[in-house]
């Protein structure tokens, strides 16, 4: 106990040591032009310090003990056994709910601009956010299987977001229910298809795939079945970056059973090791992945690098402090309001208001998340939080954060009266409409 205490003190320090380095470092190299723009960083800093403050101990009981003492099943439902039959219905009532998106698309598009289209030219705005030169291989690759049955390709990317996005709420949902009851993975789903940034999984984006496959990694990382969860993580790493940090919860998951195991002598079973070695051998699938893709751009584009100096230009990224992008967002959004006016100034706040929330909401989410969800989790929602900010500007970070599903089931834990989830149903459902009424207007980067 003695010996857990004095890492804990240990490994606590030296990580705010650092995070305290970054931040100082950040106000003496870059002075911040405004007083918002030090609180906001400021407010930043202080979250993902109590994150680390709140999240070490948990690690360290998680390792020290073999299990996460502070999680326990919820309800008896939980035991009984989520059959095909339920995940068919799920995957039906996301498709439906979907076809309401559109229904909420061509009404939204006759308020703001009046009759000029049909409906179904009006939906023509879903398919257009796909740029080959900007994406990853898999999606425009896997989505043209699609093309057998539309006979277009641009449509076969829209289906393919589409149904991926279906299977990969049913995924997300018998997620949930390896550790949770029904109630906490139904208000889960919900909770994410009602998220803002949600409404974009319908365009011809390649985050339905990436969803799906994420979803699938951490399902069988969850059941400790580590070669298939390598491998949906090597396939989420050719969708879409951000994939590389599945290998944050897969490791920590095969450190913790190893440590279990030794703990009840497991090793010695006959054919235990050459098990642990494969499974260990399968993290090497991840940068397999990061190397089919230099692969892809070099027969695509030319150059093994070309891909990724395209997205960077595209979207403005480069590699800064987390503290650095966070001041370029909010300098963005300040610097708008004092010289911008009219249209200008509405389109400059649609592209920064909603990433300042995020930005916001995601830290308060990791200062919470320590005692609800497993560890391996916490650390995933760290490692994709710390690597959005470090991309030099926040214009993602909506759709990034939610990928990241233990976010929204941090946010379920949350809330525990019936009476509170209705009123948090109809304030998230007034902000999807909100976030879809933006990217219709095109007042988001991800509009039109």
């Amino acid at each position: 106990m003695k010996s857990a205490r004095t890492t804990r003190i240990i490994l606590t320090a030296v990580l705010l040591t650092g995070l305290t380095g970054l931040y100082g470092f950040w106000i003496f190299t870059e002075p911040p032009a405004y007083w918002e723009t030090f609180l906001f960083v400021t407010v930043l800093f202080l979250l993902l310090a109590i994150a680390l403050i709140r999240f070490v101990p948990y690690c360290i009981i998680y390792f020290a003990s073999g299990k996460e003492p502070h999680l326990e099943r919820i309800g008896e439902r939980t035991y009984r056994r989520c059959g095909m039959r339920e995940l068919a219905k799920i995957v039906l009532l996301i498709l439906l709910l979907r076809l309401i998106q559109l229904l909420f698309t061509y009404l939204i598009h006759l308020i703001l601009v009046g009759y000029t289209d049909t409906f179904l030219r009006v939906q023509r705005i879903w398919l257009d956010f796909f740029h080959v030169e900007f994406c990853f291989p898999a999606y425009p690759l896997l989505s043209n299987l699609f093309w057998f049955v539309t006979f277009n390709f641009n449509h076969a990317r829209f289906v393919s977001a589409y149904f991926c996005t279906a299977l990969a709420g049913a995924m997300l949902y018998y997620w949930v229910l390896l550790d949770f009851d029904r109630p906490v993975a139904r208000h889960a789903l919900l909770y994410f298809f009602l998220m803002p940034a949600s409404c974009l999984l319908l365009g011809t984006l390649p985050d339905g795939l990436f969803l799906l496959f994420s979803m699938l990694s951490l399902l069988f990382m969850r059941m400790r079945k580590f070669i298939f969860a390598n491998l949906f993580a090597m396939l989420a790493v050719t969708t879409h970056i951000v994939g590389v940090l599945l290998f944050v919860p897969c490791i920590i998951e095969l450190c913790e059973m190893l440590v279990s195991d030794a703990r009840l002598h497991l090793e010695e079973k006959h054919g235990y090791l050459l098990r642990q070695i494969i499974s260990a051998s399968s993290f090497l699938l991840i940068p397999l992945g990061f190397a089919l893709v230099l692969m892809y751009s070099r027969v695509r584009f030319g150059g093994s690098t070309t891909l990724f100096r395209a997205i960077m230009d595209h979207y403005g990224y480069e590699p800064t402090l987390p503290f650095s992008s966070a001041a370029n967002l909010m300098n963005r959004f300040l610097e708008a309001l004092h010289t911008e006016s009219g249209d200008a100034l509405w389109m400059e706040l649609g592209n920064t208001i909603p990433n300042i929330l995020y930005a916001l909401f995601g830290g308060i989410l990791l200062v919470l998340a320590s005692g609800r969800i497993r560890t391996s989790y916490i650390a995933y929602m760290l490692a994709t939080y710390v690597a959005v900010l470090s991309t030099g500007t926040l214009l993602e970070i909506p759709r990034v954060l939610s990928l990241c599903v233990p976010f929204v089931l941090t946010w379920t834990l949350m809330i525990k009266p019936r009476w509170l989830h209705r009123i948090l149903y109809i304030a998230c459902f007034a902000s999807f409409l909100l976030y879809l009424t933006a990217v219709v207007g095109g007042y988001t980067i991800y509009g039109t």
